[in-house]
């Protein structure tokens, strides 16, 4: 999925990517964020969350 992601940003100026990592088990930033499974994509529209979720984000990724 990271190449995927990565191929998308190199064709469109209006996709950035950004990648986090934490570490495994719990942590407070994956607790923070709810992040319960790996990988989870959040997509954003300038500051507005559009989606949460690898499913969801995929979606909406498939829609551009």
């Amino acid at each position: 999925m990271q190449a995927q992601l990565e191929s998308l940003a190199d064709v469109r100026n209006d996709v950035n990517i950004r990648k986090i990592e934490l570490p495994r088990g719990s942590s407070a930033v994956g607790n923070q964020y709810k992040i319960r499974s790996v990988p989870h994509l959040v997509l954003y529209r300038g500051t507005d969350e559009v989606a949460s979720g690898t499913r969801s984000v995929s979606a909406k990724l498939t829609a551009l």
